[in-house]
């Protein structure tokens, strides 16, 4: 075999290679995109199940929830997300005594996709939102929340986290007599900064249900999987950090 035959085989198997890269990259571009520009989104996707009907928390929330009851805080409700038949995510609301902090732990299948997370929620009193997660796949654009993604972190060490985070604000406490309403609260917000910005809108007159249109799902797309991603990847050797 010639040096020559050899080096046209190498590069053959490159050019294979970048196009099978090029592919899966491009079909998970349109698969991002795409769900985006399909999905309606609603400020208040949650209901409560009948009395026996709950879905039972997958394992990681059961630890999840079992962590928040030992760390002190108060259990707001169990909720469904989405009616459709596509979702079967349960979602357990928290709080910090204090109201300080909203918790979420929730788990499921998404079109029969694992799906499980944990979400911490903190208002300053400049107005900005903090958040912490474990979440990779979720990421909100809209400019209302400072995200901090921990992926594979727990329940505790992904609060101690979020705590951290906090020394650097003033802390304005959700409302007693119901704090989880801050957190639709939060999630209203972020629609109406993503429609003030052009990157969605709104799909009925009481602006309670959103969609990304196509700058938005573009913008969702290069933050979450490209800029983010990078971020975190950064932070783990240490040159950024949150």
């Amino acid at each position: 075999m010639t040096g020559s035959f050899r080096g046209a085989m190498v590069m053959d198997d490159f050019l294979l290679t970048l196009a099978a890269i090029g592919i899966l990259l491009g079909g998970f571009f349109i698969m991002i995109v795409g769900v985006c520009l399909w999905e309606k989104q609603s400020i208040q996707p949650f209901y409560f199940p009948d009395p026996g009907q709950e879905y039972p928390p997958v394992q990681a929330a059961t630890k999840a929830n079992s962590e928040a009851f030992r760390l002190g805080f108060d259990h707001g409700c169990l909720c469904h997300f989405g009616k459709a038949q596509m979702y079967k995510v349960r979602f357990d609301f928290w709080t910090t005594p204090d109201c300080s902090t909203i918790a979420t732990v929730s788990g499921g299948t998404i079109l029969n996709i694992p799906n499980k997370a944990i979400w911490f929620f903190t208002k300053s009193t400049d107005g900005r939102v903090l958040a912490t997660t474990n979440e990779i796949g979720s990421q909100d654009i809209s400019g209302v929340l400072e995200q901090s993604t921990w992926s594979n972190y727990e329940f505790e060490a992904l609060y101690q986290k979020h705590q951290a985070r906090l020394e650097e604000i003033a802390i304005e406490p959700f409302e007693a007599d119901n704090p989880v309403a801050g957190y639709f609260q939060i999630r209203k917000k972020q629609a109406e900064q993503l429609v003030k910005h052009s990157d969605a809108y709104y799909l009925d007159e009481e602006e309670l249900v959103w969609r990304y249109n196509l700058k938005g799902a573009l913008k969702y797309y290069f933050i979450s999987q490209w800029v983010r991603p990078l971020k975190r990847g950064l932070r783990s050797l240490g040159l950024v950090k949150g």
